[in-house]
């Protein structure tokens, strides 16, 4: 393999996917590296079968890098770990596959930092050039012959349905929608899609969908198992990076190796991985290069700020024998063996399912706003009434609980909030170990409004829970311990409660209780983005409209530590979006013309 490239991505995650296999197809002689710490995702089945999407969370993990953040007191003193994907695909070769756009106002939030192209209207048409969404083809917001399929997966097993039917009932007055993807529904139930490819019944991730049908060229090479230490930054222009093996990846770490690019320099390697990159190649905050031994090159103290995620737990839940769960495959091999042949067969059945089949964006009533503390109040006159298109959380039901022991069937809801008011930030604590811990304070939980806006949507999905016909009970070791002879004490039931019983009454000694629960278990979704942002430089922004690094020529990140702001999705939709904003960029300044599809 050469050492010099036209264009070297640093990192080979959802976005790197997108933007090298639009490059490649528009110009198939363009000299391309990718340089991935994880390895090939290809034809591999926990990547391929969307059930298997549980096994990349397991202690034993080579597909995802788990992120230590500073012990907090609003953890209880607990250390928070978040996951990133680490192999080709990245996060969208891991995640939970749930297809979920944002509202359209977080776009035109990130024009409103002068980010010119970026408002909502300039990238719809992005949204709708990345996917085949095959229902409802009137719906003017949705694409309908890209290379990302959707679907609602390869089975039905009706817990998405009993949640949607006790909802028309018992909370009549927040809608049903057939989609409230459609970046205007903030506040509705709806049934769920995944990027489950119809036919086939696999994953649609990044890499396979985009990038891999082109490496047949010659031109499209892959350095895995290979972890970016620093870009090369000559008289004020990036022409290489420097690289050395993954200790995960590759054993043990070797001489670095450092590649030329002629072109340009791709960092995207996430919210942990690029302002990683940046620091030890001399662009941040003089404070931090210092202290880490690294000469400043570029002072830009935006870098590794502004952390942002998603937040919430979930809540499981016993229910009756005969109720059809995804826990079998979940938890045991012999399962996924049994099925396979169906899979492989018609693309259908529990291997090509994540196990949700309902979702619900929430905005909250007057009666639930009234419910809860003057800190969520308080967030919601200053943040969500005059921004009428944001939800302020997701609810989902899941068909079973991704990590029971085997032979539990349970059914589970997920609950998290969309727009945090904390943030956080990372940092190197090395100039020269690459594979050094980050000083990493997601700053998790640590609102007060934050804190409530979590402890309403536990409630509220207890009471939808409750009253679906499989429901028989909590587990108790997934909710709040409440004193004894509560009404909110967890207990296992013969049925589920009617639908006109009165909501449970927490008590404050209950509420406190939920709020400790929480401190001990909260996590993020793994949706992190922001420590890049596409900002004015005198705002903290590290790069501008173009994606291009401030002080260095040459130099772009693409991925989504980019966002100025958050935004109200899971994230794959936005981290594809970019990828598909950066690819028409890079190609205006190459020179390029990209295909329409």
């Amino acid at each position: 393999m050469s050492s010099t490239f036209d264009i070297i991505f640093a990192g080979g995650g959802t976005t790197a996917c997108v933007v090298a296999g639009r490059l490649i197809a528009a110009d198939p002689n363009l000299r391309i590296l990718i340089i991935e710490s994880g390895q090939h995702s290809r034809d591999v089945p926990i990547h391929t079968q969307p059930c298997r999407f549980v096994e990349h969370f397991k202690p034993n993990t080579t597909t995802l890098s788990f992120h230590a953040g500073k012990a907090s007191a609003d953890l209880n003193g607990r250390t928070p770990f978040i996951g990133c994907g680490k192999s080709v695909g990245g996060g969208s070769a891991v995640n939970f596959m749930l297809y979920v756009r944002g509202a359209a106002s977080d776009y035109d939030d990130w024009a409103a930092f002068g980010n010119k192209g970026w408002s909502f209207n300039e990238v719809l048409p992005l949204f709708k050039k990345l996917e085949t969404f095959p229902f409802m083809t009137d719906r003017l917001t949705h694409g309908h012959s890209g290379p990302i399929a959707i679907s609602p997966g390869g089975i039905n097993l009706g817990i998405g349905k009993q949640f949607l039917e006790v909802a028309k009932t018992y909370d009549p007055d927040r809608p049903y929608v057939d989609d409230s993807n459609d970046f205007k529904t903030p506040n509705a139930y709806s049934p769920a899609y995944s990027y489950i490819d119809p036919v086939t019944g696999k994953r649609c991730d990044a890499a396979s969908r985009y990038l891999y049908p082109h490496s047949h060229n010659q031109n499209l090479n892959f350095m895995v198992g290979k972890r970016v230490k620093r870009v090369i930054i000559e008289n004020g222009r990036a022409v290489g990076v420097e690289y050395i093996p993954d200790t995960m990846s590759s054993g043990e770490s070797k001489e670095p190796i450092i590649v030329k690019a002629t072109r340009m320099v791709v960092v995207s390697a996430g919210a942990f991985g690029s302002p990683s990159i940046l620091e030890r190649s001399g662009i941040g905050a003089p404070s931090i290069l210092k202290k880490n031994n690294v000469e400043v090159l570029v002072d830009l103290p935006g870098v590794g700020e502004r952390y942002q995620d998603h937040f919430g737990y979930s809540a499981v839940f016993h229910v009756t024998d005969e109720t059809e769960t995804m826990d079998d495959v979940w938890s045991d091999p012999e399962a996924i063996f049994a099925r396979s042949s169906e899979w492989e067969r018609n693309g259908r059945g529990k291997i090509a399912h994540n196990g949700i089949e309902a979702i619900m964006k929430l905005r909250p009533t007057t009666k639930e706003l009234a419910s809860t503390c003057p800190a969520l109040q308080l967030r919601w006159e200053t943040f969500f009434r005059n921004r009428p298109d944001k939800p302020m959380a997701m609810i989902m039901p899941f068909s079973g609980f991704p990590f029971m022991p085997i032979g539990q069937k349970v059914m589970s809801i997920t609950y998290y909030i969309l727009y945090p008011e904390s943030t956080g930030s990372v940092h190197i604590t090395s100039g020269n170990d690459a594979h050094a811990p980050l000083d990493f304070d997601p700053n998790l939980f640590s609102k007060p409004g934050d804190v409530a806006q979590v402890t309403l949507m536990y409630k509220i999905s207890r009471e939808l829970a409750r009253r679906m016909p499989a429901y028989r009970g909590e587990v108790a070791a997934y909710h709040p311990r409440f004193p004894a002879g509560s009404p909110a004490a967890c207990r296992e039931l013969d049925d589920p409660v009617p639908i006109e019983e009165p909501d449970i009454l927490y008590s404050a000694t209950d509420d406190e209780a939920i709020v400790q629960f929480l401190r001990e278990g909260v996590s993020t979704t793994g949706h992190s983005l922001g420590t890049c942002s596409m900002k004015p430089r005198d705002q903290g922004g590290v790069v501008d409209a173009r994606q291009n690094v401030y002080g260095v020529d040459g130099l772009k990140v693409a991925d989504l530590s980019i966002c100025p702001s958050n935004v109200g999705n899971n994230t794959y939709s936005t981290a594809l979006m970019i990828g598909e904003k950066a690819a028409i960029i890079i190609a205006e300044d190459l020179g390029l013309t990209l295909r329409d599809r």
